[in-house]
This record gives C-alpha cells, sequence and structure tokens, in this order.
C-alpha cells in the first residue's frame, strides 16, 4: 500500500524530540545520539533501544530491539515483535515515557510523569533474565563448521576487532514488489555480549537524505547473547520491496546494509550494493520505444512513487506536427498505476494532457503489445487531426 505522503507522527523522549512521515518514516530510538534519531541520555535507555515506524497503512508500530531495561506499552513487555501504538497508552523505554503524538483528532499517548513503582519492579527482574542470558553458553545454532548454500554466491563481508559480518544473495539484481532473501553470517572473534543483529534495505538518493530512505530493516535475530571466539551464526533473512521503488541510475543506488550491535564495544557493520529495475516503468518505456519514441531521460523523486520521463519523437514527427517531446508523469497510488501523457508543442502555451490509469496486476499480465496499443491510442487522441 502506498504510504500517505501527508501523515505526520511525532515522537518526545525526555528532550528530544523527532517526527515520522513519508520521507523520515523509521526511527532508531535510545541513548546513543550517533545510532539513534531519536536520543536522550538517560542511564535506563540502551544505546540503541527500540524501533518505531510509519507502517504504508498509516499505523505507527513499535519494537524492543533487546534493550536491558525493556520497552513497554501499558505494563507490557515487548520484543522482537511489533506493536500497534494507540491513542491513549503508557509507553515506556526503560524509566523514560516515549509521547506519541497523531495529527488525526489530536490523538496521543499519556505521558506519565513517575515512575510506577510496578513498573520498577517489572524492569528489575527483566534485568535478572538479561544477566543470566548473557551468562549463558553460546546458543546451539552457533558452530565452527557451517557452510552457507553455494547459490547464495553473491557475497560482501565487513569486520573489526569484535568479529565478521558476512551479507550473501543470490544474485545481486531485484525488482521493485519482490522479496530479497539472504544470509548474514556472524563469526566471533572475541568473547562478547551481542544485543542483536539487523538488516536493512536502503535507497540512497541524490536529492534524498545522505543517510538514506530505509525501505524495510529486519531484526535478524534479538539478544542479548554471549558469543564466543569461533562461534559462527548464520541466519536467513527477507526483505520486502515495495511497488513503485525507484530504479537504480545516476541518481539513486542502492544497498542492504547489515549491523551487530556488540555491548560496550564497537558494532560489526557491512554493506552490498544490489541493482534496482522496475518493470512498470520499463515496460512504458519499451511501449514507447516501439512507436521509435526514444527515451531522454527517466526520473523519480527520493522514495520512489512518482517518476518522470522524457522521450524525444521520430525527427519526421517533430518537423512535421511541431512536437518536441512526449512527456510521461508516473505516480503509484495503492494498487494503481496513473500515467499522464504529455506533448510538449512548439509554440503551443497550454499542452495537451491525457490520464490513463492502470490496475497494477493487469499491467503485469498484459503482453508488451497490449501495452504499446494503449500508449499509441493516448498518443493519437493528443496529436492534432488532419
Amino acid at each position: 500500500m502506498l504510504r500517505s505522503s501527508h501523515m505526520t507522527v511525532s515522537l518526545v523522549l525526555g528532550g528530544a524530540q523527532v517526527r515520522l512521515d513519508g520521507q523520515n518514516p523509521r526511527i532508531y530510538a535510545g541513548r546513543d545520539p550517533a545510532a539513534c534519531q531519536l536520543a536522550h541520555q538517560d542511564p535506563t535507555l540502551s544505546r540503541r533501544h527500540a524501533e518505531i515506524w510509519l507502517a504504508g497503512d498509516g499505523q505507527t508500530y513499535i519494537r524492543d530491539l533487546g534493550s536491558a531495561n525493556g520497552t513497554w506499552v501499558d505494563g507490557q513487555a515487548l520484543g522482537p515483535d511489533p506493536m500497534l501504538l494507540r491513542n491513549g497508552q503508557q509507553v515506556w523505554l526503560g524509566h523514560v515515557p516515549l509521547g506519541v503524538t497523531w495529527p488525526i483528532n489530536g490523538g496521543q499517548t499519556v505521558m506519565a510523569q513517575q515512575v510506577p513503582a510496578e513498573l520498577k519492579a517489572l524492569i528489575a527482574a527483566r534485568q535478572q533474565k538479561q544477566a543470566v542470558a548473557a551468562a549463558a553458553p553460546p546458543a546451539p545454532s552457533a558452530s565452527t563448521s557451517f557452510m552457507l548454500p553455494a547459490e547464495y554466491a553473491y557475497r560482501k563481508q565487513g569486520s573489526n576487532d569484535n568479529g565478521v559480518l558476512l551479507l550473501a544473495l543470490k544474485q545481486d539484481t531485484f525488482w521493485c514488489g519482490s522479496s530479497i532473501d539472504g544470509y548474514v553470517e556472524f563469526t566471533a572473534t572475541d568473547n562478547e555480549t551481542v544485543a542483536s543483529i539487523t538488516v536493512e534495505l536502503v535507497e540512497i538518493h541524490r536529492r534524498g537524505s545522505k543517510e538514506g530512505h530505509i525501505w524495510d530493516r529486519v531484526l535478524v535475530r534479538q539478544g542479548p547473547w554471549r558469543a564466543q571466539n569461533g562461534d559462527i551464526l548464520p541466519l536467513p533473512f527477507a526483505l520486502r520491496v515495495p511497488a513503485g521503488t525507484s530504479m537504480t541510475s545516476k541518481d539513486v543506488s542502492w544497498e542492504i546494509r547489515g549491523m551487530v550491535d556488540i555491548n560496550w564495544a564497537s558494532d560489526i557493520e557491512n554493506t552490498i550494493s544490489i541493482t534496482m529495475r522496475n518493470q512498470d516503468i520499463e515496460r512504458l518505456r519499451d511501449g514507447l520505444g516501439a512507436m521509435d519514441y526514444r527515451v531522454q531521460d527517466i526520473e523519480s523523486v527520493a522514495g520512489g512513487q512518482r517518476f518522470e520521463g522524457t522521450f524525444a519523437p521520430p525527427a519526421q514527427l517533430a518537423r512535421d506536427m511541431g512536437v518536441n517531446s512526449v512527456k510521461l508523469e508516473i505516480e503509484y497510488l495503492g494498487a494503481n498505476l496513473k500515467v499522464r501523457m504529455k506533448l510538449d508543442r512548439k509554440g503551443m502555451h497550454h499542452d495537451p494532457a491525457l490520464d490513463q490509469v492502470f490496475e497494477l496486476g493487469r499491467l503485469r499480465a498484459a503482453s508488451q503489445p497490449e501495452v504499446n496499443a494503449t500508449l499509441k491510442s493516448m498518443l493519437e487522441a493528443l496529436l492534432p487531426k488532419k
């Protein structure tokens, strides 16, 4: 579903504030400002404590990231599974209340001022349980003799003194609306406590945020657990590529980022570049190309969903009809794709335009000749009649 570009959610943690919207739909909250977009220096917060995000349907979700003191909603401790945030809830990150305000009807969470005694007792019990887990022997899934499946041949490795992080994929090219299946493999080179392992899909647009736009993030494993030198932990993951994503171009690049969050030590990070294609845009491009309209440029806004393409007409049409170019303005609207064809005609102050809405499922199931014929009929309706 298309993320609403008008939805904005305000978050407050101590003296820190941040907004979630279509361009910044996911954030980390915690103690470390270098690792979190919403950071507050309270000792009961973990360095990277919780994740909060705005989903495509406009709902707001939160999940804990293996924090020492927990994330609590109305007294319920959260884990790696997301919880929907609703109006009127009390939300705590450790001893710090989280404020969430929605623009619709002034909805907001309840910002309590005092830490309830019952919550303090629950946090103390959690700390004891976490300490036992961190001191326990390595998880049974850790080994020293695992081989990744041979089909995951596209690989990239990152490392530091604490360990090695390997990202492995079956291929390096993906399409919008698909799923990216891969493996993350963590090898410990020291004895340490691991808080979590995460993987995320990131689009970097020249006109967007320099950190990139996170389309999907997976908490592959939540800790804490005690890793021993030489342990190898292979974990599969799957990232979802939404419809309408920008394709790789001179302005857009894509990557998968993996991170092992090490308690009280340097995190291990790794990035693997991928190529993103958009089959819907390619079909429209090929449809005009079949009529000898050659693409000059196709651009997308940061975060995808809207595209503009300029096509040069055949020389004889440019001369006979006085047409400089044909422009396509493309916008994803949920399960539909709206295409506006616009003629740039010489000497005209008001260029003619025509809209056509495609149902995405039907567009992708149609043959290329059918797509070509639809675009041709749109063009013929716009050209001056002889």
